[in-house]
C-alpha cells in the first residue's frame, strides 16, 4: 500500500473514529440521563411513601389509614406535578388515584406485566416499570415505592409516574446527536482538506529523500538533498545530510584504519597467515614468511602443509589432524598450542601457533606465529638459576644446621670442668660434623715435646696416636695442611698410611698458644676432590670453637691448681686438705672404714733459711714434697700445711699402719742428701705425729688436734721420731694454743 494512501485512510479513520466517540458519548449520556431520571423519581417517591405513612403528634393516625385523606392528598400532588401519582395497599388493591381516575379505587392494580409491584411490596426495594395497556393512550414509566408505618413494616405503595424528566432527557440527547453529527462531517471535511494539503508536502519532500538515497546507494558519497525548510522533512533532509557527511568520514577513517591495520600486520613481530577453509594459504604478512623461511610470493596459494612443517616439543612428526590448524578448520574453534616450526634448512624453531576461525561463508582461519625462542632460552636460564639458589639454600640450610649445632657443641665444652668430658663431647659430636669421615683430635702435651689422641671418631684410624710436634706440618707452619691424591703437598710423618685417602690436619689455637690439632681422614679423597673445601666452612667452625673451647679449660684447671697447690712443692695446700679430709671423712662415718692422719715438720728449718739461704730451703721442702709423692698411695693426700710443715691424710687406714708408714717416710727423709751450689747441706731430719679416725676422733678437728700433740710431743722428746696415737688432753687444746715449736 502506498504511503499516501496511507495517509488518507488513516484521516478518514480518525474522522470516523471522531464520530464514533461522539456516538458513544452520546449514548452513555442517554444512559446517564435515564438513570438520573429514575433516581430522581425514586426520591420523590420516598419522600411520597414518608408523607403517607407519617403519624403527626395531634394525629392519632396517618394519611394511610385515613382514604380520604389520602385521595385529597393524592389530587393536590397531581395538580402541583401533572404527573400520575397511584397508592396501594398491601394487597395491590388501589387506595388513591387522580382525579378523573376515581373509579379505580378499590380495584387491584394490574397493569404490571411482571408484577413489579408485587415484588417491591415482597422486597421492599423501589423498581421501575412501564404502564402499557388498552387503558392508557401511551406507555407511562413508573417506579413503585414501598410505603412503611412506624414499625418498619410494607403495608403499601407509591407508584409514581417519572416520564415528562425521560422525555426531557431524550430532547437533551437529540440535541446532542445533531451536534456531534455536525462535528463529526467537520471534522471529515477538515481531514479531507489538511489530507490533500500534507501529500502535497509528504509528496515533494519525499521525492528529495527518494534522490538523495539513490545517489548514495549509487556511491555518490558526496549527494546531498539540500531542502532548506522548518517542517519535518526539512529536519530529514537535514539528518540525512548529516549522516552521509559522517559516512563520507566514516569511509576516510575505516580508508585510514585499513591502511593502519595493513602497516600492524606487515611490521608485526608475529607471524600472521590467513589460510581458507581448504587449507590454502591467502596471505602472509612478512614475520609469518621469515619464520616460514620462504618469500611470499612463493606461500600464497600454496597448501598450508608443504609450507607449514609443525612437529611436535620432541622434534616428532605430529599425528594427522592434531595440529592446532587441522583442529580449528575441522571444528569451527579456537586452538592453540607450542609446536616446533621446521625451516627450509632443517633448524626448528619453537613457536606458539594461535588459530581462530573466520566468521565468512568461506570459512577459513587466521593463523598467528609467536616466535619463542628467546623465551625458551629465557627459561632455562631461570631453571638453571633456580637449580643455584635450591642449591645455595641447601648450603645454607646446611651451614645453618651447622651453626646451630656449632653452638650447642660450644654450650657443652663450656659446660665441661675436665679435658677427658670434653674429648668425650668431641668424640660423639664430630660425626655430626663430618659424616662419612674419620678423624681424630690431638693435644699437646705440657711439655711441648709430645702430641697425644685425645679422641677418635669413624673406622679409619689414619694416624698414629703419639708423636713429636715437629712429625705434623700444620703444626710446623701454624696453619692448615692438606694431603692426598692429586695434591703435592707432603704428608705428615704421623700419618700412619699411604694409600689414596685423604686428610687435613688444622692447628688448635687459641689464646696465642697453640694446643694441638684436628685430625680428618677421606677415604675416597681421588673421587671426591673438593672433600676440603665443601666442608672448609663447617672445619674452621669447629676448630675455632673447639680450641676455644680448650684453651679456656686449660686456664679453668690452671687457676684450679693455683687455688688449690702450693706453688713452690707443687703439693695440695691447707684449704684444698681440709675440704677433701672433711668430705671424706664422712663417706668412711657410713662405710665404716678408718682413716689416719700424719703430720710432719722439717727439724731446724730455720738454721737451714740462715745458713744455706732461702732457696736452699726452698730445695729442701721440695725434696721433702717429693719424698712424700714418692711413698704416697693414689687415694693419699699429701699437702703442705703451712711454713715448713706437712700433712698426709690416709683413707682406709689405722692408726699402727700410718705409725709404719711414717717411720718409713722419717727414715727416707734422713738419707736426702741434698747440695745447693756446691755446698752440702747435710743431714735433714723431720718429726712426725699420727692420729687416727675414729680411735682418736670423730671429727676433723679432733683428730688434726690429735696428730698436732702428737707432733708437738715428737718434737719435745728430741725430734727426728714419730709419736703415735697421743690420747685426748684438756677440751681447750686446739693448735692455735699450742706452744710454738722451735723446729
Amino acid at each position: 500500500m502506498r504511503i499516501k494512501t496511507q495517509i488518507i485512510a488513516t484521516l478518514l479513520s480518525a474522522a470516523a473514529l471522531i464520530g464514533l466517540v461522539g456516538a458513544v458519548a452520546v449514548v452513555s449520556q442517554m444512559s446517564l440521563t435515564k438513570s438520573a431520571a429514575l433516581a430522581e423519581a425514586t426520591s420523590v417517591g420516598r419522600q411520597l411513601a414518608d408523607a403517607i405513612a407519617f403519624k403527626a403528634s395531634d394525629a392519632p393516625r396517618s394519611l394511610f389509614e385515613r382514604p380520604d385523606a389520602l385521595r385529597d392528598f393524592v389530587a393536590l400532588q397531581h395538580r402541583s406535578s401533572n404527573r400520575d401519582l397511584v397508592v396501594v395497599d398491601r394487597n395491590k388493591t388501589i387506595l388513591a388515584d387522580i382525579p378523573g381516575e376515581e373509579d379505580n379505587v378499590g380495584k387491584p392494580f394490574g397493569h404490571d406485566h411482571d408484577n413489579e409491584v408485587g415484588r417491591v411490596l415482597e422486597d421492599n426495594q423501589p423498581l421501575a416499570f412501564v404502564e402499557d395497556s388498552a387503558d392508557v393512550p401511551e406507555p407511562i414509566n413508573l417506579v413503585a415505592v414501598p410505603i412503611k408505618d412506624t414499625l418498619g413494616k410494607t403495608v403499601g405503595a407509591v407508584l409514581f409516574e417519572y416520564t415528562p424528566l425521560l422525555r426531557a432527557a431524550q430532547d437533551r440527547t437529540n440535541a446532542m446527536l445533531w451536534l456531534v453529527g455536525l462535528c463529526t462531517a467537520a471534522a471529515m471535511l477538515i481531514a479531507a482538506f489538511s489530507a490533500v494539503l500534507l501529500l502535497n508536502r509528504f509528496g515533494a519532500g519525499l521525492s528529495s529523500l527518494n534522490r538523495g538515497i539513490g545517489s548514495l546507494t549509487r556511491g555518490d558519497a558526496g549527494a546531498r538533498i539540500g531542502l532548506i525548510s522548518r517542517d519535518e522533512f526539512g529536519q530529514l533532509a537535514q539528518g540525512f545530510d548529516s549522516m552521509a557527511s559522517e559516512l563520507e568520514s566514516s569511509r576516510l577513517q575505516l580508508v585510514d584504519q585499513k591502511a593502519y591495520i595493513e602497516d600492524i600486520v606487515r611490521t608485526v613481530a608475529e607471524g600472521i597467515a590467513v589460510i581458507d577453509g581448504e587449507g590454502r594459504i591467502v596471505s602472509v604478512n612478512p614475520a609469518a614468511a621469515d619464520l616460514a623461511g620462504r618469500h611470499a610470493s612463493r606461500i600464497e596459494g600454496q597448501e598450508w602443509r608443504s609450507i607449514l612443517d609443525m612437529r611436535g616439543m620432541s622434534g616428532d612428526r605430529l599425528p594427522p589432524g592434531t595440529s592446532p590448524v587441522d583442529l580449528t578448520l575441522a571444528t569451527g574453534r579456537r586452538h592453540q598450542g607450542e609446536v616446533r616450526l621446521v625451516k627450509p634448512d632443517g633448524s626448528q624453531l619453537p613457536v606458539i601457533a594461535s588459530c581462530n576461525p573466520l566468521n565468512r561463508a568461506g570459512g577459513g582461519i587466521v593463523l598467528t606465529l609467536s616466535d619463542i625462542s628467546e623465551l625458551r632460552s629465557a627459561e632455562r636460564a631461570v631453571n638453571d638459576r633456580a637449580e643455584e639458589l635450591a642449591v645455595l639454600n641447601r648450603e645454607l640450610k646446611q651451614t645453618s644446621e651447622a651453626t646451630n649445632r656449632l653452638v650447642k657443641l660450644g654450650e657443652l665444652l663450656q659446660a665441661c670442668v675436665t679435658f677427658q668430658e670434653a674429648f668425650s663431647v668431641v668424640g660423639s659430636a664430630m660425626p655430626d660434623f663430618f659424616g662419612g669421615l674419620s678423624g681424630s683430635v690431638h693435644l699437646t702435651s705440657a711439655s711441648r715435646n709430645l702430641v697425644e689422641e685425645m679422641a677418635h671418631w669413624g673406622e679409619i684410624r689414619s694416624s698414629v696416636g703419639q708423636f713429636a710436634p715437629e712429625d705434623c706440618w700444620a703444626l710446623r707452619r701454624g696453619q692448615e695442611h692438606a694431603a692426598g691424591p692429586g695434591m703435592l703437598t707432603p704428608r705428615c710423618n704421623h700419618i700412619s698410611e699411604n694409600g689414596g685417602r685423604g686428610y687435613v690436619c688444622v692447628p688448635l689455637a687459641a689464646q696465642g698458644e697453640t694446643l694441638g690439632i684436628v685430625h680428618l681422614c677421606e677415604p675416597n679423597a681421588a673421587d671426591r676432590p673438593d672433600w676440603v673445601s665443601r666442608r672448609q666452612q663447617v672445619l674452621r667452625g669447629v676448630v675455632d670453637t673447639l680450641a676455644l673451647a680448650l684453651a679456656n679449660l686449660r686456664l679453668r684447671e690452671t687457676l684450679r691448681q693455683q687455688s688449690i697447690r702450693d706453688p713452690n712443692t707443687g703439693l695440695y695446700n691447707r684449704r684444698y686438705l681440709e675440704e677433701t679430709s672433711a668430705r671424706e671423712l664422712r663417706r668412711l662415718e657410713r662405710s665404716g672404714h678408718p682413716m689416719a692422719m700424719i703430720m710432719l715438720d722439717v727439724d731446724h728449718f730455720k738454721q737451714f733459711n740462715d745458713t744455706f739461704g732461702h732457696e736452699a730451703g726452698d730445695l729442701v721442702l721440695k725434696q721433702v714434697a717429693a719424698t712424700l709423692l714418692d711413698h704416697a698411695r693414689e687415694s693419699d693426700v699429701v699437702s703442705r700445711y703451712g711454713g715448713e710443715e706437712f700433712a698426709l691424710m690416709m683413707p682406709g687406714t689405722t692408726l699402727a699402719d700410718a705409725a709404719e708408714r711414717a717411720e718409713a717416710l722419717r727414715k727416707a727423709i734422713k738419707h736426702l742428701h741434698l747440695t745447693h751450689r756446691g755446698r752440702t747441706l747435710g743431714t735433714i731430719t723431720a718429726s712426725f705425729g699420727v692420729s687416727a679416725f675414729p680411735e682418736l676422733g670423730a671429727s676433723w678437728v679432733e683428730i688434726v688436734n690429735a696428730a698436732d700433740r702428737s707432733l708437738y710431743q715428737a718434737k719435745a722428746d728430741g725430734r727426728d721420731r714419730v709419736v703415735a696415737g697421743l690420747g685426748k688432753v684438756d677440751p681447750e687444746w686446739d693448735i692455735s694454743t699450742a706452744d710454738q715449736r722451735t723446729g
